[in-house]
């Protein structure tokens, strides 16, 4: 006997080891699942089994896989208690057998579960119907089995991963190309001033990415509502319809029966999704799609890339009508001023509340436009916080603003490498912009958990960092070249600092230090450094009005640069 048990064991130790191999080596959960049941199934003479997975909700679990005579088809899910697997999704029982099965698998057959985990999560269960010999041996079949499950679910988990790793690749292979759509939209619309031109190309744009045949694009403009732009309407409905639709206050409105009774010319249209759009303007702005050709279904992703697309022809069409008026009132004045009122638009509208930061900023341009700018993005656990200079003032260097605002909008949700951002950044704006337009730039991430602040310095006035306690200062300089002022021929490089309670940093444009008295002398970094000193005890809006007050008192009336300032500290 000794001997027999021996072999046995001999023989499991040997199946263990081919199975751990082949399972290794397979990225296939289906394989893997299906040599699980068959070895399962034949060790211990079961005539039914199944494999279950835990669904991402952690409410059900999914039939992966099954064998033999059930009532549950693959694909179907099943609602277990969360008392059996516990409220967190996590099943520490290794082996569940007798009156412990659920009756919903028990009435099937099913009289042992095996717990398919690995060392920190739980993916499902291993599902047996009774032993046609007799009882598992808990010393030899359980053991067995027990062992071949935790092997299976490690590739399973591998599997698992490997598949989001692919569709991560994917989301963000998509997002890259939409980006650089975007990127070529934005110059084609920029190089044009023609509306028949900017229809077309954002016709083609909606054929050729999306596939979409109808669309229109309607803009709410004071005392009017108009359609801008439309193709593959077969009626196009009155001002009172069309004002009804701003009624809704979502973003994205899945167009359902009681909407297509409710606006008749949607169902007439075959329009399948409206999407709210932002003009900056507080001119409110709907795009409406119909059916994709191919009977191809919108995505979640797909709105993100749509509504960036309305935004940016929006944006394009009121470009044009912006010029008419100018042509037809010659009204440079007013063209200014609402120019100031777009660029404030593009500015933070507020500072968010970050738990242990406090922060604050400050923006004056020399013109009613001006070249300056700053950001405050947050995003997932990541505070990003820009300054810029664009050469020049006025009209001109609030539109390359713009487009500097443009970009950081777009690479900040892409989660990529500061300095490689910054490197393509360069690259675009180098490309298109004339040779005697370039940035100073400075932008930056703060961690909010570690508040560990990693920066990129592109050509701007370094950022002064004050230790508290001490007189103490660093400059942020690590970075590279000018934004535009030539090719990005190396990376650029990252810098990193960390942030302590009551430390300091003051970002600012040269507007500060080259501000200039009736003397022609300038506030130099020297006083910028003596006025923070005294007053780096204060909270961050003070050191940002002490350090206003200071420049002000010194230029007098003399307003040369545009002044932009910001000032963070932890608290």
């Amino acid at each position: 006997m000794d001997n027999l048990a021996n072999s046995q064991s001999h023989f499991d130790l040997k199946t263990l080891l081919d199975t751990t191999r082949l399972l290794v080596e397979s990225h296939d959960p289906d394989f893997v699942m299906n040599n699980l049941l068959l070895i399962s199934m034949g060790k211990v003479m079961a005539s039914r089994a199944m494999v279950l997975l835990l669904d991402a909700d952690h409410q059900n679990y999914l039939v992966a896989k099954t064998k033999g005579k059930l009532e549950y088809a693959e694909g179907q899910k099943i609602a277990l208690s969360s008392l059996f697997y516990g409220s967190d999704g996590v099943q520490t029982t290794s082996v569940i057998s007798g009156q412990n099965v659920p009756d919903i698998l028990g009435d099937q057959g099913i009289a042992t579960m095996f717990n398919i985990r690995t060392s920190d999560r739980h993916l499902g269960f291993l599902c047996l119907g009774k032993k046609l010999t007799g009882n598992f041996s808990k010393t030899a079949e359980t053991g067995f089995l027990e062992s071949l499950v935790f092997m299976s679910a490690v590739a399973i988990g591998n599997s698992q991963l490997m598949k989001e790793l692919k569709e991560t690749n994917r989301k963000l292979d998509m997002k890259v190309q939409e980006m650089h759509t975007l990127f070529d939209l934005s110059k084609e619309f920029n190089a044009t001033i023609e509306r028949n031109q900017i229809i077309r190309i954002f016709k083609f744009a909606l054929l050729g990415q999306m596939l979409v045949r109808s669309f229109f694009l309607v803009i709410k403009k004071e005392q009017t509502i108009e359609i801008v732009a439309q193709g593959g309407m077969k009626s196009i409905p009155a001002e009172d319809e069309l004002d009804k639709l701003f009624a809704y206050d979502a973003d994205i409105i899945k167009v359902n029966e009681p909407a297509q009774v409710k606006y008749p010319f949607l169902a007439e249209n075959q329009i399948e999704v409206l999407l709210r759009l932002n003009s900056q303007e507080d001119q409110p702005a709907f795009l409406g799609l119909g059916k994709r050709s191919g009977g191809q279904s919108y995505k979640k992703e797909d709105f993100n890339f749509l509504i960036s697309l309305g935004n940016l022809v929006l944006l394009s069409l009121l470009k044009t009508y912006l010029l008419e008026e100018q042509i037809e009132k010659k009204r440079i004045d007013e063209e200014l001023n609402l120019a100031r009122v777009i660029q404030k638009k593009l500015l933070p509208d507020e500072i968010p509340y970050i738990k242990g930061i406090d922060l604050a900023a400050f923006n004056l341009p020399s013109r009613q436009v001006g070249g300056d700018y700053y950001d405050v993005i947050p995003f997932e656990n990541n505070l990003f916080l820009a300054i810029a200079d664009v050469t020049g003032k006025g009209v001109p260097a609030s539109l390359l603003m713009a487009n500097l605002q443009a970009m950081l909008q777009v690479m900040v949700p892409l989660n990529i490498d500061l300095a490689e951002a910054t490197g393509k950044i360069n690259t675009i704006i180098y490309k298109n912009t004339e040779s005697d337009k370039f940035i100073s730039f400075f932008w930056g991430k703060l961690d909010i958990t570690n508040h560990v602040f990693t920066y990129v310095n592109a050509g701007h006035n370094p950022p002064y960092l004050f230790r508290a306690g001490t007189r103490d200062y660093e400059e942020l300089s690590t970075g590279g070249i000018l934004l535009g002022a030539m090719p990005t021929l190396g990376p650029y490089s990252e810098g990193s600092v960390k942030l302590g309670r009551d430390d300091m940093i003051v970002f600012f444009t040269d507007g500060v230090t080259e501000a200039m008295n009736s003397l022609e002398e300038e506030y130099a970094e020297k006083r910028l450094i003596k006025c923070i000193h005294k007053n780096k005890h204060r909270e961050s809006g003070e050191v940002l009005n002490c350090i206003i007050d200071d420049v002000n008192a010194f230029r007098g009336n003399q307003l040369g640069d545009d002044l932009t300032l910001m000032v963070i500290k932890g608290t």
